[in-house]
């Protein structure tokens, strides 16, 4: 499902206004009309198709629009990130606002046929014909259906004229060409319950809440795309039909292809494809999905549920005005962007503080359906304190609309916007192809204009001068007139004392509370600027085949290169010092938990919102906690910020903070997190598998939340210092820099410390991890809907050191995958989404193991189960079909080709070429074995480690079950 808004937010969810504020709304007739904007585009019938035509914003001439004569639109882009592939995205203007009452949930369960069976593919045999050909379902073929779109996705793994065509004919055979055959359809209801039995979760719940309160009057709430279970289960095929025949037609098609393509070439096999494509029967009407009532006195609505965040929103609205995309339209709202992003952040900043009701704030607003204009501020509370976080939400938009901005927040948002612009032309030749297709396909209702970054960049400094405070205060404001009466929500894990009534009686006694002007405020100098003498480099050494540069500073600490060229003007920069949650004990298992957090609680010189508004406009980010054996983290800067990125991640490692408001934070935060744990059948797995399965070692369990909350940053100092002032360093650096600036940089920041340890500690008495002794079936308790369960078998394996046998466990997984998929969402009906795994672990020695899961009902609990059984005893008796072999095969060898053109697959290794030089292997080996292995090797390791005697069941179900 997607809830489908445009748009605008600090860190949006939704709702606030004050009466005081809005005059009676206008309604849309009543807006006056803009200007018309001088035309600077092509007139042709393509630029009128995709609303370009009339704007004064040039499009992006890189980009082919086509329309057919039949209506349908088109847009190609040659893109080369990543190399040889390409995307593809078909969208219908049709979702589930389309439905009629006895249709709710078919325009979901249309998109599901699109996969079972059409004129020219039999039923089934869809997915297998693009897993054959390497695309994994789920990964590469996918759709989705939202309330009033549709899209199917195809992301294809090279760009071989026979991938595109079969890539082009699927979409056509999805445009005109499904059977929706009456078995098959029966055949698929059992997998859309299970999907929607998957989705019935508090958050859902709550969503529904949200919107039934706040779009009374429209038909929001009554149209979820996943639909109702009496629909699902009994809707007859011609009702299917129905949708299909009046809204799957070329007039509500657009087709986007992005890719290491020839665009002319592309167009044409578009033409041929679906010029002959013409509409069945009367076309369907635009639906009527009513509107909100602007005249609704303020109002209240509270969501009670035991695993809810506690929050608070006020939201209004007011009738949406048809606008055209001009220059003027988009520098006004820059200015409003700007204004709520100041509101935002000035939450931001209350969140932080010691004793505050917040976690955190945000201001949005959001565009619905050409229907609504939306405002919302809002923030995540405290546990048990909605009133205050109602008020302080209350009072700072108050505060905004009554004394505006001052310079210094202005100027923090425009360095941002200005850095992010900057950074976007630079990486114009590097734009990824799935960004631009979404892109595309947003743009296909024709409310914006696709453009190149140096476009937007143009308009912004175009207008830049004029952002003064005044400006953007008097914008903001103006944004804020016609605004409905305000809607206030709480969401709450215990039930409100006074109910909704109390949420409307808060609200009108913050509004008689005097809000005093913003303190005005200047930006600190980063205090850590200088780390002493550089270090001297001492060894320098490449890996010539991996292209991987290795340095070693005096000091010791380490420094691994790669240079690559897949995304212009970005680099990774990764940090390891010794240490990590290595450090903990069996008697002490929550030692440095809060080294995860250390970035809240800043820097000796700065706090963390400090840091913010000193790092404004640069591309820095304050990355750095702990994984298993190291503290640290890595961040995504520019070749130009590269340096300050260091000297931020090494006064980390010098100056950590350990201030109160951060611990304060973490303490407001845990309880909401925890009351989540045992919501769902996923929720009470994650919170409880990982301790079944290493034999109850406390270090892998989860710790009682008052454990944690007991926790202060004078028990975790002592117990990461000497990791921080001696432990070794390696340090990674993968992308777009040049090699001398990254030595350079490093010498100055981390080369330059004190001496420290020449390797890292292996510390392998704390590396014993023992997989669980006792084998008996687990049952854990969840507290969401009785029907909902999930089925987990655990076969203990290996670490993953041997590598052809860790490549080929997990060519098996996917096998098992298949075949899952295959017998329980296909033949059974149970499972919306069965999987299987191999998780090997290359942090214990000896430990890991493979897993197949289901989330099933309650009922089919033992026929999951046999079946799992049943798939693992076929694997151990017979070979791997070669069709099926081919199937899992292949999609993993595209996968693990396409990751190897981008930085995120090498930084991993990087990181670790000095300290973990063997593991490089990997990278050079693991494409060659999974080609190479038989079904004979597959059969063998089936027969080692998937035998019954080994396996751990582990189930999840409600404590309303059976009842």
């Amino acid at each position: 499902m997607t809830l489908r808004l445009a748009r605008r937010a600090t860190i949006a969810l939704l709702p606030l206004v004050l009466l005081a504020l809005h005059p009676a709304p206008l309604s849309a007739k009543e807006a006056a009309k803009p200007a018309a904007a001088a035309t600077i585009n092509p007139q042709t019938p393509a630029a009128k198709a995709w609303n370009f035509a009339a704007s004064d914003i040039p499009f992006d001439s890189n980009i082919i629009f086509g329309v057919l004569p039949n209506g349908m639109k088109y847009a190609l882009l040659k893109n080369t990130t990543p190399k040889d592939s390409v995307v593809l995205r078909m969208r219908f203007d049709v979702g589930s606002f389309a439905e009629a009452d006895d249709q709710r949930g078919l325009a979901h369960f249309l998109e599901h046929m699109a996969f079972n069976g059409s004129t020219h593919v039999p039923e089934g045999e869809m997915v297998k014909l693009l897993e054959r050909k390497g695309l994994a379902f789920g990964a590469d073929t996918n759709a989705s259906t939202g309330f009033d779109q549709t899209v199917y996705q195809l992301d294809l793994p090279n760009a071989s004229d026979d991938l595109v065509d079969t890539g082009l004919m699927l979409m056509r055979e999805t445009a005109s060409e499904l059977t929706i055959d009456p078995g098959a359809v029966d055949r698929e209801r059992g997998i859309i319950l299970s999907e929607r039995r998957a989705r019935d979760t508090y958050q859902l719940r709550g969503l529904i809440d949200q919107l039934d309160f706040q779009m009374q009057g429209m038909k929001v709430a009554s149209r979820i795309p996943i639909g109702t279970e009496e629909v699902i289960r009994t809707a007859p095929a011609a009702r299917i039909r129905d949708l299909y025949d009046r809204y799957y037609r070329p007039e509500r098609a657009t087709l986007v292809m992005v890719g290491d393509f020839d665009p002319a070439a592309m167009e044409a096999k578009i033409k041929a494809r679906f010029a002959d494509w013409q509409g069945r029967g009367p076309a369907g009407a635009t639906p009527d999905i009513g509107k909100p009532d602007y005249a609704r006195a303020a109002a209240s609505d509270d969501f009670v549920d035991p695993a809810i965040q506690d929050s608070v929103t006020i939201t209004a609205f007011r009738p949406w005005v048809q606008e055209a995309d001009t220059k003027a339209k988009r520098a006004r709202k820059l200015a409003e962007d700007i204004g709520e992003s100041i509101v935002g952040r000035r939450l931001a900043k209350i969140a932080l503080e010691e004793n505050s009701p917040i976690l955190a704030g945000y201001f949005s607003d959001a565009e619905g359906w050409k229907v609504f204009d939306q405002v919302t501020i809002g923030a995540v509370a405290k546990e048990g304190a909605w009133k205050d976080a109602l008020s302080l939400v209350e009072r700072e938009w108050r505060r905004a609309a009554a004394f505006g901005f001052t310079d210094a927040e202005v100027a923090e948002q425009v360095a941002n916007r200005r850095t992010a612009l900057k950074n976007a032309v630079a990486g114009v030749t590097t734009r990824r192809s799935d960004t631009m297709a979404d892109v595309l396909v947003d743009a296909a209702d024709g409310d914006f204009v696709v453009v190149r970054p140096e476009t937007s960049q143009a308009m912004f400094e175009a207008v830049a001068p004029s952002l003064t405070a005044d400006a953007i205060t008097a914008a903001f404001r103006k944004r804020m007139e016609g605004f409905s009466p305000p809607l206030a929500r709480v969401t709450s894990k215990k039930p409100l004392d006074g109910g909704t009534g109390a949420i409307l009686a808060a609200l009108k006694a913050s509004e008689q509370v005097a809000v005093a002007a913003p303190a005005q405020t200047e930006s600190a100098a980063f205090a850590y600027d200088d780390f002493g003498t550089p270090g001297k480099v001492v060894s320098d050494s490449r890996i010539d085949d991996l292209g991987i540069r290795r340095i070693r500073f005096a000091n010791n600490v380490m420094l691994n290169i790669k240079k690559t060229d897949f995304q212009k003007e970005r680099v990774y920069l990764s940090v390891r010092v010794d240490g990590g949650n290595l450090l903990a004990t069996r008697d002490d298992p929550t030692k440095v938990a809060l080294a995860g957090s250390l970035t809240v609680g800043g820097l000796e010189a700065h706090s963390a919102d400090e840091l913010r508004t000193i790092l404004a406009g640069k591309t820095v980010s304050p990355g750095f906690g702990a994984s298993t054996d190291a503290f640290g983290g890595s961040a995504l800067t520019s070749p130009e910020d590269f340096a300050l990125q260091a000297k931020l991640m090494a006064a980390f490692v010098t100056h950590p903070g350990y201030r109160a408001d951060g611990l304060a934070l973490i303490r407001r935060f845990l309880p909401q997190q925890y009351a989540a744990n045992d919501a769902t059948p996923a929720a009470v797995l994650g919170r409880d598998a990982a301790g079944i399965l290493a034999n109850n070692d406390p270090r892998a369990q989860t710790p009682p939340l008052e454990k944690l909350l007991a926790l202060d940053w004078n028990q975790l100092k002592p117990a990461i210092a000497d990791s921080l002032a001696h432990g070794a360093i390696e340090i990674g650096v993968v992308g777009d820099i040049d090699e001398q600036a990254a030595i350079d940089a490093i010498a100055a920041t981390f080369g330059a410390l004190p001496e420290r340890r020449a390797a890292f500690d292996r510390r392998a008495d704390a590396r014993v991890r023992q997989y669980a002794t006792d084998r008996s079936e687990r049952t854990l308790i969840h507290k969401g809907p009785a029907e909902q369960a999930e089925l987990r078998v655990y076969w203990p394996a290996r670490d993953d050191s041997d590598l052809v046998e860790a490549m080929r466990l997990n060519l098996l997984a996917r096998v098992m995958q298949l075949m899952l998929t295959e017998e329980l969402r296909e033949k059974l009906g149970e499972s919306y989404s069965p999987g299987a795994a191999a998780s090997l672990s290359d942090e214990y020695p000896g430990y890991g193991h493979l897993f197949a899961a289901s989330n099933v009902d309650f009922k089919d609990l033992a026929t999951t189960r046999a079946a799992i059984f049943a798939i693992a005893k076929e694997l151990r008796d017979k070979p791997v079909d070669a069709d099926l072999l081919d199937r899992a095969r292949k999609p993993l060898l595209e996968a693990m080709t396409k990751a190897r053109r981008e930085n995120s697959y090498w930084l991993p290794y990087v990181s670790e070429a000095t300290s973990q030089e063997a593991r490089l292997d990997r990278s050079r080996k693991s494409i060659a074995i999974v080609e190479a292995a038989t079904p004979a090797d597959l059969e063998t390791l089936a027969q080692r480690y998937l035998t019954d005697d080994k396996a751990l069941v582990i189930k999840a179900i409600s404590d309303k079950a059976g009842k």
